[in-house]
């Protein structure tokens, strides 16, 4: 008798463990932006475009994973802040991550049941990304890594750890929404350009035009700073972040038969 009822057990746990888990494919659109030395608080018309793909896979009604590709833009500039008009830097950064993200249900997500069709979400993971801040000038987009602006090299692609959390909701056994908030702790200060102090350029060549811009915005044509006064914070790493709305596909897993 024992066997028997062990054995029941057994399929039924594997019966409920393969009905549980579950694949989706699906996409998600928002908006990106950033916190840095060119925006301490982020600035609501800074917001840029962002978006991505995802295959997640649904281990069981608690927890799942995500591989993501995303491709998200940032912007700042100083003319945002009246205390930082006279420093007059800006940038923009396409960022492509790529990310591998898990989310722990706050409530049992999944098809078997109406009352397990909406979820609050945590998410948490790691990310690689790559990135090439770049600035405006005279109508024209430049590269800012290679012009040195602070006698700096740094690297162009990074580590970032993703967190954040969302709500999701199974329209259809199938068909799932969501919209979700992320924000990404990255390792670099460097993803406007901006870090520590004015180098010791010369004057009116290119990485000195690009390094101190402040003769944009006076009357004269010289440059307010010298070498050594602080630029940015080295203190204080970019973070950058992701507001989207995802739809996705749940293929139905195959039931056991028992």
């Amino acid at each position: 008798m024992f066997r028997y009822i062990s054995l029941y057990l057994i399929v039924s746990i594997l019966g409920y463990t393969a009905e549980a888990q579950s694949w989706e494919f699906g996409g998600m659109l928002g908006g990106s932006n950033y916190h840095g030395d060119l925006a301490y608080n982020p600035v609501l018309k800074e917001t840029n475009f962002s978006g991505g793909a995802f295959v997640k896979y649904n281990i069981n009604e608690t927890w799942s994973i995500r591989p993501t590709l995303s491709y998200m833009k940032i912007s700042g500039a100083d003319s945002n802040f009246k205390e930082y008009k006279l420093r007059n830097l800006s940038f923009r950064n396409n960022i492509y991550e790529l990310s591998s993200i898990m989310e722990y249900n706050f409530q049992p997500f999944s098809n078997r049941s109406i009352h397990e069709r909406s979820t609050f979400y945590l998410l948490g993971g790691i990310a690689v990304f790559l990135h090439k801040p770049q600035a405006k000038m005279e109508g024209t987009w430049y590269d800012l890594p290679q012009r040195k602006t602070e006698k700096q090299r740094y690297e162009l692609i990074q580590v970032s750890l993703p967190m954040g959390a969302g709500i999701k909701h199974a329209v259809t056994p199938n068909f799932i929404v969501g919209i979700e908030a992320g924000w990404r702790m990255t390792f670099t200060d460097y993803l406007d350009d901006v870090s520590t102090v004015y180098p010791d350029l010369e004057p009116g060549q290119v990485p000195d035009r690009f390094s101190d811009r402040s003769w944009e915005v006076t009357e004269s044509s010289r440059s307010l700073s010298n070498p050594g006064d602080t630029r940015g914070n080295p203190n204080l790493n970019d973070w950058y972040f992701q507001t989207a709305i995802s739809i996705s596909y749940r293929f139905t897993p195959i039931k056991c038969p028992f």
